[in-house]
């Protein structure tokens, strides 16, 4: 890397942003030492999770996070909390699909965990097409199994998935929408990450959960060279994805903290 071109990232200057920023700004510019890592393949990789808080998260109930609140957003691999909004750089997208019985609901009854990497077979139960928990109850009861649009997030502490499932799926469809209708990758811009209260009855209680919002923010373009290392990224997780070996370190309990 020339000095010319190590200053061209140096400088980027993103336009000011009126929340918490997770951009990468100095990404390219590090050089990465191989050394040692000759017998890691994709699937040695969990990646941490960039997770909306509930009520019922964990880290809200655990004392090693007291800053854990409902609406703020938790980094799992840096254990650091952040207020919304957060600036960010996604850059890949993937779908999953993931089943996780809960004690306290006898739909599950009998069932066990099961997880599908890649969206089309599941861990335990198979061929997702197959699947009868994919399909809503009779009493229009939502699925066991819900689908996931994960986009994995570029941040000063490494890639972090960031989960919409649920609650939050309608939001990563307008986005895939409005990416798919442009000719620019999705690591051409950043996106701002927000969230929004909201209410649902439940069992005769009105139950607040929060929901996550996205933007991408096409007024404001990533530098070259940043964009080629998130290319490259990009490149090994669609790999690792393909394979079925993408994951994150949240698949031992539920894609979703607050799960309708």
């Amino acid at each position: 890397m020339t000095d010319d071109t190590k200053n061209e990232v140096q400088l980027w200057k993103p336009d000011p942003f009126s929340g918490t920023d997770l951009l990468p700004l100095d990404y390219a510019t590090q050089k990465v030492d191989l050394t040692g890592r000759e017998h890691i393949d994709a699937s040695d990789l969990i990646l941490p999770r960039l997770k909306l808080l509930q009520a019922t998260s964990d880290e809200c109930m655990d004392e090693d996070t007291p800053d854990a609140k409902p609406g703020k957003l938790f980094h799992s691999g840096a254990k650091e909390v952040f207020d919304p909004p957060i600036r960010t750089l996604f850059v890949a997208h993937t779908k999953s699909r993931g089943m996780f019985p809960k004690e306290d609901n006898p739909r599950f009854q009998g069932l066990s965990r099961c997880i599908s990497r890649d969206g089309i077979t599941g861990d335990t139960y198979g061929d997702c097409s197959e699947c009868a928990y994919l399909k809503w109850g009779d009493r229009n009861e939502p699925p066991l199994c819900s689908d996931s649009h994960n986009f994995t997030a570029l941040t000063p502490f490494g890639p972090a998935i960031v989960r919409f499932s649920r609650t939050s799926y309608k939001t990563a469809r307008e986005l895939l929408t409005t990416w798919h209708m442009s000719p620019k990758p999705l690591f051409c811009h950043p996106v701002q990450l927000g969230v929004r209260r909201d209410t649902k009855e439940i069992q005769g209680k009105n139950v607040t959960f929060f929901k996550l919002e996205v933007k991408w923010l096409q007024r404001e373009t990533v530098p070259p060279l940043v964009q080629d290392a998130a290319r490259a990224l990009q490149e090994r997780i669609s790999t690792a994805h393909e394979q079925g070996k993408f994951g994150g370190d949240d698949e031992e309990k539920s894609f979703d903290d607050f799960d309708l």
